[in-house]
């Protein structure tokens, strides 16, 4: 929390206090924040009024370091005991996803409120601690308080998991909330409604909306929002269209459920028409829609859009940056991350774990070590937490880089290592050639008997054996990932085993896995062996031409350029003219491509 200079001076901590609320209650977190910074200053000190207000800005903009601070000065002050300001620190840690010490604080509470219990229980939902939050409701229960609304909106909240694991209790709680009376209220339809959605139970939820005597906005943006998660972006402007058509008035969810919508169908038109009905409804510059917005834009390859739409952002939190930053990576500009992420730095805002691994993805995309170094320095100095996914970005980032040695130290230095960790480190081997440290790494995987490798560890896997030669392992390997963990092989794993096979000289069976393989992955496999063809000289397969074109079908640019210099290398002109025949008729143009040198300044 910084202070922006004094204000006109005020004697009255009542009307400091009033100015806090009006804040909070407007969605000005940010000042309301200076405002009480202002008012310490002034050598004023919060009372009960002040704390609750000043702990739901730092909850709602998730900033956990200064919600510890406003802790202690309430500690200070004297309010240890009281009933409101200690739920409010207790709710302002559990939506920072700090339930430790929301569980501390409700544990030290002498009393509890209905609203002490829920906030608790709600905290628990959040994190999807089912368990935890049954717990509560047992416990809470046992003291004969009966469970309201909000109750129920923390406990189905922990059930809406896409994976569906929870689903069994959620449909218990939607039957204790008929015997209750509570389902017919339309919050607790909505979610669940939203539970439905979130589990797949399409039909399920769209019976219950249907049934619904009066549907609001939350109702509409709940079934969109669904659609939306599911990655079906048609469903979910034909739900959008038809909610205009009922003239339901648009709120800040609605329309980042219109902007989600387009980023999936990645439509630049959808998302322009999208951001005019933003600007008609009053909600540009919210930062929850602007980000949807220029996140939006983004995905639809239109970054000069997005950062016009960071830049007249009034207020940016840590998500702001993020989605700017994602979008430059995603579309190839690194050094332009480096230099946003640069900027960031300066404006004294903390990143956030999904911030620091955008920025270890732009450092490795755009081979610069020097800032990868100076990122891992920022994240020890600043003891932000290294979790599994900070690790894995970093390892990701050394090996790319070409510092495999300092990516080693990193993994071996994990205290706690997930699937994803362990393959990255494979795969880092498996960039660098060495083929054999990686099957050893994955052997130990095994040992350890706590990870099961998945799809991902199997992609390494193939990628290291291409990378060393190791021909006959890699064919081991591809039988045990159908045989011993009953993983159906993907377009990468396919790729991986005819590159594999290609580089080894065996075209001949890379070629009869091919024509094995449906025609919508033969597309796909099609390169590794053409440029293996023709590295080789056609070894075996001389007779190979434009009578294999009917299994080639190859479906982009690069595939026909390097087809066409395979069968011209080789003479056979007739079959190279018909593959550039084709590329005229279907329309084809060679992009010219693109080198990228790091130079010691970053462009923002």
């Amino acid at each position: 929390m910084h202070s922006r200079g004094q204000l006109p001076s005020m004697h009255s901590l009542s009307m400091w206090n009033s100015m806090i609320q009006a804040s909070v209650r407007d969605g000005l977190f940010s000042e309301s924040l200076n405002l009480y910074c202002s008012m310490v200053s002034s050598g004023l000190h919060g009372d009960k009024f002040t704390f609750p207000f000043v702990a739901k800005a730092c909850a709602k903009m998730k900033l956990l370091r200064d919600g510890s601070k406003v802790h202690a000065h309430s500690i200070l002050m004297g309010y240890e005991g009281d009933i409101f300001v200690q739920t409010s620190l207790m709710d302002m840690y559990s939506k920072c996803s700090a339930l430790r010490e929301s569980r501390r604080l409700f544990d030290e509470m002498p009393t509890r409120s209905l609203v002490s219990w829920n906030s608790m229980i709600g905290g628990y939902g959040r994190g999807s601690l089912i368990n935890a939050s049954f717990e509560l409701l047992g416990q809470m229960r046992g003291l004969g308080l009966r469970p309201n609304a909000s109750t129920f909106v923390g406990l189905i909240s922990g059930c809406s998991s896409p994976s569906g694991w929870a689903l069994p209790q959620g449909l218990s709680l939607h039957c204790y909330g008929i015997k209750l009376g509570l389902s017919t209220e339309l919050c607790i339809s909505n979610l669940l409604i939203s539970m439905y959605m979130c589990c797949g139970l399409v039909d399920t939820a769209l019976s219950l909306f249907e049934l619904l005597e009066e549907r609001s906005t939350v109702s509409w943006t709940t079934i969109i929002g669904g659609y939306v998660r599911l990655g079906d972006h048609r469903k979910a402007l034909e739900t959008f269209n038809r909610m205009r058509l009922c003239d339901i008035g648009l709120d800040a969810v609605s329309l980042v459920n219109l902007t989600s919508a387009c980023s999936l169908s990645g439509s630049l038109p959808q998302a322009s028409s999208a951001h005019a009905l933003m600007i008609k409804s009053g909600c540009v510059g919210k930062s929850s829609t602007s980000n949807s917005l220029l996140n939006s834009y983004a995905k639809c390859h239109d970054l000069i859009s997005a950062r016009k739409v960071f830049d007249f952002i009034p207020e940016k939190d840590i998500f702001s940056w993020t989605s700017m930053l994602a979008g430059y990576v995603h579309n190839g500009c690194a050094n332009r991350a480096l230099g946003l992420f640069e900027k960031l730095l300066m404006e004294d805002i903390e990143p956030s774990e999904v911030t620091v691994t955008t920025i270890l993805s732009a450092c490795a995309d755009f081979g610069s070590l020097d800032m990868g170094q100076k990122v891992e320095a920022y994240v020890k100095s600043n003891k932000l937490e290294l979790s599994c996914r900070v690790q894995t970005s970093l390892i990701n980032m050394y090996c790319k880089c070409g510092s495999i040695e300092r990516a080693r130290e990193i993994f071996h230095l994990a205290p706690h290592k997930d699937v994803a960790l362990w393959s990255c480190m494979i795969n880092g081997y498996a960039m660098h050639g060495m083929g054999r440290e990686a099957l050893t790494l994955y052997e130990e995987m095994k040992r350890q008997g706590e990870i099961v490798p998945d799809a991902i560890v199997f992609t390494s896997i193939l990628s290291a054996c291409c990378h060393s030669g190791l021909i006959e392992e890699g064919f081991k390997f591809f039988s045990s990932m159908q045989d011993d963990f009953h993983i159906d092989p993907s377009i990468e794993h396919y790729f991986g085993l005819v590159d594999m096979l290609s580089r080894g000289g065996q075209l001949d069976i890379a070629l009869n896995v091919i024509q094995k393989l449906p025609t919508k992955v033969q597309t796909q496999v099609w390169s590794p062996f053409l440029s293996a063809y023709r590295s080789h000289c056609g070894l075996h397969l001389k007779d190979f031409g434009g009578e294999n074109l009917p299994y080639m079908r190859p479906q982009n640019c690069g595939n026909y350029i390097l087809m066409s210099h395979t069968f011209a290398s080789f003479g056979k002109w007739k079959d190279a003219m018909e593959i550039r025949r084709l590329m005229d008729e279907r329309g084809f143009v060679k992009k010219p491509g693109l080198s990228k040198l790091e130079s010691s300044s970053h462009t923002d």
